[in-house]
C-alpha cells in the first residue's frame, strides 16, 4: 500500500502530514514563547531588585539608613505613572482584619477556601520569604496581626507575583486580595491572588526584637502614613 500522507489523530480524525507537523510546529512555537516570557520576567525582577548595584532582595538591616532611604525613594519615583502606581487613588476593603480573624479563625489546619474571595489592607511589619514561590508577610492593622501566605500557585500570575514581593518592604501599607486559610501548622491567613501596594514607607525599620520607640513610631505615622486606605 502505498503513503496516504495521512495520520490518525486520537479523535479518530485523519490529518495530513503537513496538519500534523504545522501543529506540532505550534506547540512548540507556543513552549518556547512561555519559557521566555518566564526568563524575561525572572531577568526583570532581579533587576527591579537592584538600585544603584545594590541589592535590596538581601539583608537590607546592612545598609545604611540614609542608603536605604535614597534606594528606596527612587525605586518609588520609577513606579510614579506606571501601571504599579505606589499610591493609588483607592481600595476597595471588603472586611476589616478583625473582623477576618473573628469570621476565620475556626477553620482547621491546612484549609483553604479557594471560592471565597475578600479584600483586606494593613502594614506590613515583617517579611519572611521561603524560597522564590513563597512569601510570608505579617499584616498589622486595628490592634491585630494576621498572616498573609503569598504562594505563586496561588497568585494570578507568577511574573506579577515576582513582581510585588520585589516591590513590598517592611512598613509599607498594602492591600490583600485573597482566599481564607489556615497552614497546616494552623496559623490564620489570608492566602493573595492580587496584592497591591497602596502607600510605601521610605524608611528603614528597626528589627522587631528591638521594639519600636516613641521616635520610630513617630516616623512610621510620619512617613508611612501618607493617606488612608478608602474601603469604599
Amino acid at each position: 500500500m502505498g503513503d496516504s500522507g495521512e495520520v490518525a489523530s486520537s479523535g479518530d480524525t485523519k490529518l495530513s502530514k503537513n496538519e500534523l507537523k504545522r501543529r506540532m510546529k505550534a506547540e512548540k512555537k507556543a513552549a518556547d514563547k512561555e519559557v521566555k516570557a518566564k526568563e524575561q520576567a525572572e531577568k526583570q525582577a532581579n533587576e527591579a531588585k537592584k538600585v544603584d548595584g545594590i541589592d535590596m532582595s538581601g539583608d537590607e538591616e546592612t545598609l545604611d539608613p540614609n542608603q536605604y532611604y535614597k534606594i528606596r525613594t527612587q525605586a518609588i519615583q520609577q513606579l510614579k505613572g506606571t501601571e504599579d502606581d505606589p499610591y493609588p487613588h483607592k481600595f476597595h476593603v471588603d472586611i476589616s482584619l478583625t473582623e477576618f480573624i473573628e469570621k476565620y479563625n475556626n477553620l482547621q489546619p491546612g484549609d483553604h477556601l479557594s471560592d471565597v474571595i475578600l479584600s483586606v489592607a494593613g502594614r506590613i511589619h515583617a517579611k519572611r520569604t521561603s524560597g522564590a514561590k513563597l512569601t510570608f508577610y505579617d499584616l498589622r492593622g486595628e490592634g491585630v496581626k494576621l498572616q498573609v501566605m503569598a504562594n505563586s500557585k496561588n497568585y494570578k500570575s507568577e511574573e506579577e507575583f515576582l513582581k510585588v514581593n520585589n516591590k513590598l518592604r517592611r512598613g509599607d501599607v498594602v492591600g490583600v486580595q485573597g482566599n481564607p486559610g489556615k497552614t497546616k501548622k494552623g496559623e490564620l491567613s489570608i492566602i493573595p491572588v492580587e496584592m497591591k501596594l497602596l502607600s510605601p514607607c521610605l524608611h528603614m525599620l528597626p528589627h522587631l526584637h528591638f521594639g519600636l520607640r516613641d521616635k520610630v513610631s513617630t516616623l512610621l505615622k510620619i512617613e508611612c502614613e501618607k493617606r488612608p486606605v478608602n474601603s469604599a
